[in-house]
């Protein structure tokens, strides 16, 4: 089963060692991906995140002159991921106030679409340019992968 969303906005980044959660700047982007998530899931009547292993695609989508201003593709894809799982419980307390408007369900101590970044073993990610009057948005997709897509050496 594969799920997918899309989000109006430019997904959440992961700066260093520091959690999004507890970043006023990233609260908000987290939150929209997280509502994303759990209405997609909804949606597709999935009721648990995948524990197993999983391929993640990410496309952010991009005003043109923004492509290389707005960030770096893998600090996307760590933050995408770090949102799709539970944050760490000791950051719930810092978390800022768009957070905490969540729905029960989205709430950031729930794992929404993957227990743990852990289990992502395959990753597509691009950014892609947009005409220049666009708004910036992104697509996730996450989908499990079955033991004979996986190779072993």
């Amino acid at each position: 089963m594969r799920i997918e969303f899309t989000v109006t906005d430019y997904p959440p980044k992961k700066h260093g060692e520091k959690s999004m959660f507890a970043q006023s700047s990233e609260a908000l982007r987290v939150a929209h991906l997280r509502e994303g998530a759990l209405e997609a899931r909804l949606q597709a009547e999935f009721n648990e995140p995948f524990d197993c292993l999983v391929a993640l695609e990410l496309r952010v989508f991009v005003p043109k002159q923004q492509l290389e201003s707005i960030g770096d593709l893998d600090s996307f894809i760590a933050g995408v991921c770090d949102s799709l799982q539970a944050a760490d419980p000791k950051v719930l307390p810092h978390l800022d106030e768009a957070l905490r408007e969540l729905k029960k369900e989205a709430h950031p101590k729930h794992a929404l679409l993957i227990t743990n970044d852990a289990k992502v073993v395959l990753i597509a990610a691009r950014k892609v340019p947009l005409k220049e009057n666009k708004d910036a948005y992104y697509e996730v997709a996450v989908e499990p992968l079955s033991q004979d897509v996986i190779e072993i050496r």
